[in-house]
């Protein structure tokens, strides 16, 4: 299977780990669609297993890093950092693009660049890792890729400015605020959004976004900032 032992190899290498159930890892490598034409088992069963363990460690480790936070906010905050577009980013920053094994027609569609394909390897190399050499060790590799991109965020994130913009321009009149598209390019995988938040007919805030609630959420910030309310 495309040398995936030698893949392994490399990955240990690259992580400084000693990785050492290789099937585990060529699980984890293998797409559905790539198992469907080779009629071999994919990666879904790994990646229901990751899902809960990253669920668990990242919401174990905001409970204690941000003690004073109450429950919607640390739920906001394991929404930003687990999820599709950030766990694609952290299995890029791992390479694990790399291994990942794909059907052919996957592969011409752009499979080893999308959020959700990346996303779904991340969760299941996490699964083997916890299967081969338990759940310390993938806590240090959260703790490396993605709890450090936690404590470097900005602490107004968990700020939900559309309702702060909702409930200020309620105050002064009876018709709320309401959300346009402007823009939505990129490729369908990868799109990038950009809204305008009006009042009746005056436009308040402009926001750009990977999803339409983030550019929403940046309008509705670009705004309060425009009436000094941030």
């Amino acid at each position: 299977m495309n040398n995936v032992p030698e893949k392994v190899k490399e990955l240990a290498h690259h992580l400084h780990l000693p990785l050492q159930r290789w099937d585990l890892y060529q699980l984890a490598f293998t797409h559905q669609s790539y198992a469907n034409e080779h009629h071999e088992a994919s990666n879904e069963r790994l990646e229901y297993l990751g899902d809960a363990i990253l669920d668990f460690l990242v919401a174990e480790f905001l409970y204690h890093r941000y003690p004073d936070l109450p429950e919607g906010q640390l739920t906001k905050i394991r929404a930003k950092y687990v999820c599709a577009n950030a766990n694609s980013k952290y299995a890029q920053a791992l390479k694990l693009d790399r291994y990942l094994l794909l059907g052919k027609g996957e592969l011409e569609q752009g499979g080893k660049s999308k959020p959700s394909v990346l996303a779904d390897l991340f969760e299941a190399f996490l699964g083997a890792l916890y299967l081969d050499l338990g759940i310390e060790v993938v806590r240090s590799v959260l703790e490396k890729y993605v709890f450090n991109q936690i404590e470097t965020m900005d602490t107004g994130f968990f700020v939900d400015y559309k309702s702060r913009l909702q409930e200020f321009v309620q105050a002064e009149s009876r018709e709320g605020v309401r959300y346009v598209l402007q823009e939505a390019s990129g490729l369908a995988h990868d799109k990038t959004f950009r809204f305008a938040v009006f009042h009746e007919n005056l436009r308040l805030g402009v926001g750009v976004g990977k999803s339409k609630k983030e550019a929403q959420q940046n309008a509705a910030k670009d705004a309060l900032e425009k009436l000094a309310l941030n």
